[in-house]
């Protein structure tokens, strides 16, 4: 009887020492799969080097060494057509606003074989005209290569054949125009440094049916701009304004006036005879008159 449940004990016992073995060993491989996770998440993620504007570049002007800077990204994050060396991009052309820390890619630049300066970023069918604009219809300084404007017209009123000038008219002539260049290069320095230095000359990209029109604007004319914001591509219709519209004046409709009415005659009662007792009685503007016979 003894030995029986000695047995049964020794059984129970090698099968609570048998679980523990498989809990303590699932244990273990818990913690050193978490150990490993934790391990994977310290190590440095792979990054490659990735070439960014170093400050604002212009369309146009050759990037040199001095406007790129090297940074590192994790390859997920890198786009494609990114340039990995300053190799491939020193001596390109921009052919669109960089700005700082923007990443260069191949389809923000011109095509090498397109030539040099701002021919090469001139995309087909388009035209880059340049119009000389008082400085303070050029906006005294403040436009800078890469932004949008409008362009205005002021054209004197021509004479007819009576010899009477019609008044001026201005009017928006084109809108959303893209600016190249100010003064004689596209870079920002040059366009402030030459602010103030005579009459600054302004460079559009337009279509060539816009180029006919500023060219004869500027001749028959005077071209003013107005600054757009970069995110503001909207049109509006522009119908001009003369100096009626300008000053809120109105030309008056003439009226058409009938024969004046003259007010009617007011009737005097014809006093009766004086045989009679007659009163004559007034209330305001009517007269009465009542008799009574004489005895």
């Amino acid at each position: 009887m003894e030995s029986s449940s000695t047995l049964r004990a020794l059984g129970a016992l090698a099968v609570a020492v048998s679980t523990g073995s498989v809990a303590v060993v699932a244990l273990f491989q818990l913690i050193t799969s978490y150990q490993e996770r934790i391990d994977d998440a310290a190590k440095p993620e792979d990054t490659v080097m990735v070439m960014v504007a170093s400050r604002d570049l212009y369309p146009g002007v050759a990037i040199a060494e001095e406007d790129l800077v090297a940074v590192r990204m994790p390859p997920r994050f890198v786009p494609a057509g990114a340039f990995l060396t300053p190799e491939h991009v020193i001596g390109q052309r921009p052919r669109e606003r960089v700005l700082a820390n923007d990443l260069l890619r191949a389809e923000r630049l011109a095509n090498p074989e397109s030539g040099e300066g701002l021919n090469a970023i001139i995309p087909r069918d388009m035209r880059a005209i340049s119009v000389e604009i008082a400085d303070g219809a050029a906006l005294s300084g403040h436009l800078q290569p890469g932004n949008y404007v409008d362009v205005l017209v002021t054209v004197e009123g021509l004479a007819d054949a009576a010899g009477v000038h019609a008044e001026s008219r201005t009017a928006t002539l084109i809108q959303t125009v893209f600016v190249l260049a100010v003064n004689e290069d596209a870079h920002r320095a040059r366009a402030d440094s030459g602010s103030g230095q005579g009459r600054p000359t302004v460079t559009f990209l337009v279509e060539p049916e816009q180029a006919e029109q500023i060219a004869h604007a500027e001749r028959t004319g005077e071209l003013r701009l107005s600054l757009r914001s970069d995110l503001d591509r909207s049109i509006f219709e522009s119908h001009g304004v003369n100096a009626d519209d300008v000053l809120g004046r109105k030309k008056e409709e003439k009226r058409t006036r009938g024969p004046r009415r003259t007010a009617p005659a007011p009737v005097i009662p014809v006093v009766p005879d004086l045989k009679q007792d007659c009163i004559v009685i007034v209330e305001g503007e009517r007269r009465r008159v009542e008799c009574t016979p004489t005895p």
